[in-house]
């Protein structure tokens, strides 16, 4: 199913929409991050990102920042809800947008090895794998392998 665009809606995301940022991450299965941090991130690190609106309800964020000439993604979730309605190919199209005009050279991110769901989605984008980044997450199970992923744009 895929969402009609003229219910659609993106909005550039700043230090006013952590509240949101929170409850999407919290929903999305994501890292919460604290306000502190968000903040942060948004006032004085080079953050920046999309949320994205279905009708009136928050539906799915990016949250990226730029290091020199590469921009990472650091926090991507859509609500389950709203999954496999192409709104997370919406969101990271319009950070592909930014690259692209900003003359960007890549774009990176780190993804859990077990998040099959994750590893398709980045895959169907482009990204492909750097490395395997040994017991890079902590789980109540102990820790778990991660890949940094990548795409070139120039």
């Amino acid at each position: 199913m895929v969402c009609k665009k003229d219910k659609i809606k993106l909005k550039i995301l700043d230090h006013k929409d952590v509240n949101l940022i929170q409850k999407l991450q919290k929903i999305s299965e994501e890292n919460t991050w604290t306000k502190a941090s968000l903040i942060h991130l948004f006032k004085e690190g080079s953050g920046s990102g999309f949320i994205l609106f279905k009708g009136r309800e928050a539906a799915g964020y990016i949250i990226v920042r730029i290091l020199q000439d590469e921009l990472e993604v650091l926090s991507f979730g859509v609500s389950p809800r709203y999954r496999r309605m192409g709104l997370g190919s919406m969101l990271f199209k319009e950070i592909e947008k930014c690259i692209i005009i900003n003359k960007k050279n890549r774009l990176f991110l780190e993804v859990n090895n077990n998040n099959n769901q994750a590893k398709d989605f980045y895959s169907s984008m482009g990204l492909k794998k750097i490395k395997i980044l040994k017991k890079y997450y902590k789980t109540d199970g102990g820790q778990e392998d991660g890949l940094m992923l990548s795409k070139f744009y120039i």
